[in-house]
């Protein structure tokens, strides 16, 4: 199974009907897996990343459920910023899933600006507007990413957890067996 699928799969499980997205190359293997679960889950698509976010705070604050939106990498990531604030502040729990560039285009420790196209350190940026904030650089990590990220967007006081995932990492298959 395809990491994404898994993504898709495991909101599924946790009841959620609808997310909000808007496309782009690092979340390419998200959207796909979002369009062969479509009779259960269904994903809108927004003019801009930003109205994303947006609809998937309403969506949690009419639902009662976590709301879900995604963007790509870079200028598409930063997008979500204003929509993590608004959910950070009033307290609703959401997720906000970001492509990143694959890991082996990641600069890393190169001490340079990027190396990847639109690379961008998002994890970084959203520290302070999140409750749970991290960047998965394996597969293997992906439900215990998950589980983290849901546990705290809805424990105590609710809000915003973003998942920064490398496009490698989304398409690469994993056993769910040996998830950690």
């Amino acid at each position: 199974m395809k990491v994404s699928d898994y993504i898709v799969e495991y909101l599924i499980e946790k009841g959620i009907t609808d997310t909000f997205g808007y496309p782009g190359g690092m979340v390419t293997h998200l959207m796909e897996s979002f369009s062969k679960y479509k009779g259960r889950i269904s994903t809108h698509v927004t003019y801009h990343e930003q109205a994303a976010a947006f609809a998937a705070c309403g969506y949690a604050q009419v639902s009662g459920k976590l709301g879900v939106a995604y963007a790509t990498s870079g200028p598409g990531a930063t997008n979500l910023l204003t929509g993590i604030c608004n959910a950070y502040f009033d307290s609703i729990p959401t997720l906000f899933i970001t492509g990143q560039v694959n890991t082996f285009e990641s600069k890393g420790s190169l001490g340079i600006r990027q190396r990847g196209f639109q690379e961008t350190d998002v994890v970084s940026m959203c520290r302070g507007i999140t409750k749970y904030a991290e960047y998965i650089s394996e597969s293997k990590k992906i439900k215990y990413s998950l589980d983290k990220a849901y546990y705290y967007a809805n424990e105590g006081r609710k809000g915003p957890v973003v998942l920064d995932i490398p496009m490698n990492v989304l398409k690469a298959e994993i056993d769910i067996e040996e998830l950690e």
